[in-house]
């Protein structure tokens, strides 16, 4: 990547009115922290970041793969979708941010899920556990490999939502309360 950290996103993308990486991210920074799940203190009502010039340079640095993922329209915008697209080492991350059994079960969520499965991009979920609790990752290319082979909508729906069902059910840790 060039000295311009946004050298990377899609041309005349923004974020407009979209604020899910405000709220539901967890920042735990040396210069700011945030908890998941929560409003940061510098969002303003009416959307958009009252220290947008001198945010921390883990706000600068960050962006959903809808800002640079080219194959995405207009659709994919977190706050539109449902879904966060985040993207690490290991592939992509679907971060439900409404109800994942219906935002994951859109034909667009099928598509990019098992379009990279079938690719052998790492795709995963972070699911929702229970309030306050940290999200349950899970791994979809190998439980997702055979239904994505049938190519039958219907059955990858079903193990898609018994991923969702398992994975909402695990027990994780407490989301840190952060000394702001």
């Amino acid at each position: 990547m060039s000295e311009d950290n946004e050298s990377h996103l899609v041309k005349n993308r923004e974020c407009g009115e979209c604020t899910a990486c405000c709220v539901e991210l967890l920042i735990d920074d040396k210069n700011f922290k945030k908890p998941a799940n929560q409003a940061c203190e510098n969002l303003m009502e009416a959307g958009g970041c009252k220290i947008y010039q001198q945010r921390p340079s883990v706000c600068q640095d960050w962006y959903c793969a809808w800002r640079f993922m080219g194959q995405l329209d207009d659709s994919w915008r977190p706050d539109l979708s449902g879904i966060m697209l985040r993207s690490d080492e290991n592939g992509i991350i679907f971060q439900p941010i409404q109800d994942p059994k219906v935002v994951l079960m859109r034909d667009r969520a099928i598509e990019l899920i098992g379009g990279g499965v079938a690719q052998g991009i790492p795709m995963s979920l972070s699911i929702p556990t229970k309030a306050g609790y940290r999200s349950y990752g899970l791994s979809l290319n190998e439980p997702l490999e055979e239904a994505v082979q049938s190519r039958n909508l219907v059955i990858i729906q079903d193990k898609l939502l018994e991923l969702i069902d398992f994975a909402a059910s695990q027990n994780t840790s407490p989301i840190p309360i952060l000394e702001v």
